[in-house]
């Protein structure tokens, strides 16, 4: 999942049911240490970041920081999740939502609160 090719820092994670619609969304924020946010919108001004879904219960989120002379990696793959997520890309929200945080949202497949297993077991992760 996460391309070992790619020379990326593993970011720091915080997940959790989203908590205005915690039973349809699973919230996943990743801190990208000089990124960016536009004035106006939820976009980065100095980043890309690519959301790659491989099945329902796996994704690999990589934000590429643009500096010079070379730009920062930052990668996070998800090997498994507790339960299937919408598979279509259109089911996601991926958003800057202060400097330095990308929060994404993924639409669940089936309703319910992943709340006690992300606390005691976690996601299954790359690396």
């Amino acid at each position: 999942m996460v391309d070992a090719a790619v020379d990326a820092r593993r970011p720091i994670v915080e997940y959790y049911d989203d908590k205005s619609d915690p039973e349809n969304y699973l919230c996943l924020c990743v801190d990208i240490p000089g990124l960016k946010k536009k004035i106006v919108g939820n976009k980065a001004s100095n980043a890309e970041i690519e959301l790659k879904i491989h099945d329902e219960r796996s994704f690999t989120v990589t934000v590429t920081v643009l500096k010079k002379p070379k730009n920062e990696v930052f990668q996070y793959g998800v090997k498994k999740l507790p339960d299937a997520i919408n598979t279509d890309e259109r089911a996601h929200i991926v958003k800057v939502k202060k400097k330095e945080e990308v929060q994404i949202l993924f639409q669940k497949a089936r309703k319910g609160s992943w709340a006690s297993t992300l606390s005691s077991v976690g996601l299954e992760t790359d690396g």
